[in-house]
């Protein structure tokens, strides 16, 4: 019998599951059951969360009581087909048909075994390609033969709860996925929500007073009508609302609750919000939809409304900044974040800057002020350095303060001190932290080479950024410093890391480097941009002329000056790949080609995307630009999208 070890990668939210009391369909041909390749199966969750406990953890798939109600609805049927047959719509033949499942362990995907019966059940071997289909929470009756699936549409008639929206608690999943022998090995199912899409509001107020009850707060109140609530637990929604984060200010942001509401859509009724709609009551504050929307299920659609003053916004993220100390505590890894409101940093006294390893930061436009930085070196600026694919987009940064007084090299930049950075060995220990225990060594390296060829395979992203009258003082050897950026860029003996810089700007401010001790500038690279750039850096300008930075000439006396208007070209790739500077401007002049000055030149950059807040999910195109108004010279400088509100 071949045999290989059960593993399972661990994702966001990943969860074991057991299979068993359902029908196994081996009978159907070809080789015997165990001459097959063993599957595994590991589970993780889509983005969207349901109301069970939000499935806090994997283990919430099995339970059945919710409040102290048992509902009796758990675990996973489980469906494997023959992909030819699947693909040609023909559902009647399943290898496996709504086999019961349970999450085991961290996240493994195991048969419900009955009492007695052999653990070798438990195995399933494959040995074609197969397509994994499951569904959550198992319901018995789609094994009885009046339920037996014919075609894939077959599959909406997997009831998991009752039809009348008002009676709902359990929301569906669904998951599906290819595998085959070569690769059973590991196979991740990821559950999608079926039937539902979610609204997601956030308030943000500086008066935390203002905020009502929370029982007093409606959502969708006409889609989503509820008559009486329910007292007695017995399934029906007890809130017009199934969700609240209340999030308060901690110094430096602002109050915020996140409402958040699943609503139920068919074919025969999609729930679309049509505008003017009301999306939100709460007390005396009524939010109301400014656009029709056509919902899809699976999807959550965002909005934000700050009391204070006045302004309307669109989080790009579930997960929020609203203070100091959670912008501190932002980390990165697989969170994209969303800052709602102003923030200032004053309250945090000395920022410590941190890497973002994977991840997006989004600022949405909304201020930082009163960054402060008195550091001895490293990689220095709002964030240390990102890498692993991370993006850094929308910060309206304000008069940053930054210090570096260091005997080593250091990369300072007042948004990022550099970007795509080598990954470090900590790191790549991140990275591959949450392989699970028990893996044979060949198949944890190939895991591990996946991993971080997945991490090289991209580049890291600075868009739509703004700075404001940076004031940076370097003294450092050999230092890369920009307003911007520091070092966008790097290379290791493995291959080159690129990065990407787009429709960012910077105003004003002061560059001064090692002044009065030019010996330590062997080696440095200081722009009024970016410090050196190894990368692409596509429609950005600066209008800085304080740069102070001067090498010795040849005589070893006399200072001559060593920086550049925008920035420093590396040398660190061939010149296939070569650093790109597209369509850049400067207000000092700057020797690269793709850099013009202004204002004898003028950028005529104009919006691919018709209006903000599109552009919050826009950013991943390379083509898309965030400007909105070119500006005009002398000093009418571009500005972006975001500005405009």
């Amino acid at each position: 019998m071949k045999k290989l070890n059960i593993i399972s990668l661990i994702a966001t939210a990943c969860a074991a599951v057991i299979l068993g009391g359902c029908t196994k369909d081996r009978s159907l041909g070809g080789p015997s059951w165990e001459e097959g390749q063993l599957l595994n199966l590991s589970v993780s969750f889509g983005e969207l969360s349901t109301r069970l406990s939000e499935l806090g953890t994997p283990s919430d798939m099995n339970q059945t009581t919710i409040d102290g109600t048992d509902y009796g609805l758990n675990h996973v049927g489980l469906y494997i087909y023959y992909t030819s047959d699947y693909d040609n719509g023909d559902l009647s033949k399943p290898y496996v048909r709504n086999m019961e499942c349970m999450i085991e362990g961290d996240n493994t995907l195991v048969p419900v075994l009955a009492a007695g019966q052999d653990p070798e059940d438990a195995n399933i071997f494959i040995y074609d390609r197969m397509t994994v289909v499951a569904f959550y929470p198992y319901n018995a009756d789609m094994s009885l033969p009046e339920n037996y699936f014919e075609k894939p549409a077959d599959e909406k008639s997997y009831y998991i709860t009752k039809k009348d929206y008002s009676e709902q608690y359990y929301i569906p999943y669904r998951a599906s996925t290819q595998t085959n022998p070569t690769i059973s090995y590991y196979t991740q199912l990821i559950f999608y929500p079926r039937n539902t899409y979610k609204i997601e509001i956030v308030v943000v107020c500086d008066d935390d007073s203002k905020f009502v009850g929370v029982d007093e707060v409606i959502i969708l109140p006409n889609i989503d009508p509820i008559d009486t609530q329910d007292t007695d637990l017995d399934g029906k929604r007890v809130k017009w609302y199934d969700g609240v984060s209340e999030l308060s200010d901690r110094g430096g942001g602002s109050n915020v609750r996140q409402y958040w509401s699943y609503i139920w859509t068919t074919d025969d009724d999609p729930n679309d919000i049509p505008r003017g709609e009301i999306l939100l009551q709460a007390g005396e504050l009524t939010l109301i939809a400014s656009q029709d929307v056509s919902v899809q299920e699976q999807y959550v659609y965002r909005y934000g409304y700050n009391m204070t003053t006045g302004e309307i916004f669109i989080p790009t993220s579930t997960n929020l900044v609203w203070d100091a100390q959670s912008l501190s505590d932002f980390r990165g890894g697989n969170t994209d974040t969303y800052q709602v409101c102003d923030i200032d940093l004053s309250v945090m006294g000395n920022w410590t800057p941190n890497a973002i390893n994977r991840g997006r930061y989004d600022g949405g436009g909304h201020k930082i002020l009163n960054l402060t930085i008195d550091s001895d070196g490293g990689n220095v600026g709002l964030f240390s350095k990102i890498s692993n694919n991370s993006v850094i987009c929308n910060v309206n940064l304000i008069e940053p303060q930054i210090t570096v007084n260091s005997t080593d090299s250091t990369s300072v930049g007042a948004i990022c001190g550099k970007v795509n950075d080598v990954l470090t060995e900590a790191d790549i220990a991140d990275l591959i932290g949450n392989l699970p225990d028990g893996l044979s060594e060949v198949v944890r390296q190939a895991l591990i080479a996946d991993l971080l060829a997945d991490a090289y395979s991209g580049t890291c992203r600075v868009v739509a950024c703004r700075v404001e009258e940076p004031t940076i003082t370097v003294d450092a050897l050999a230092p890369r410093v920009g307003t911007v950026v520091g070092e966008a860029g790097a290379k290791d003996d493995d291959g080159d890391y690129y990065s990407f810089i787009k429709d960012c700007y910077s105003l004003g401010g002061t560059l001064t480097v090692n002044a009065g001790n030019e010996a330590l500038n062997e080696g440095g690279y200081v722009g009024g941009f970016c410090g050196l750039n190894n990368g692409t850096i596509l429609r950005c300008y600066t209008t800085i002329e304080d740069i102070t930075f001067d090498k010795l000439d040849t005589d070893g006396v006399s200072p001559i000056p060593s920086w550049e208007g925008f920035t420093n070209m590396g040398n660190l790739f061939t010149a296939a790949q070569g650093a790109i500077l597209t369509d850049d401007y400067s207000v000092l002049a700057d020797s690269d080609s793709g850099v013009l000055q202004m204002p004898g030149s003028w950028p005529s950059w104009s919006s691919a995307t018709p209006y903000w807040p599109v552009l919050t999910t826009g950013w991943i195109s390379d083509d898309t630009s965030y400007w909105y108004d070119a500006g005009s010279a002398p000093d009418n400088y571009p500005i972006l999208q975001w500005e405009r509100r």
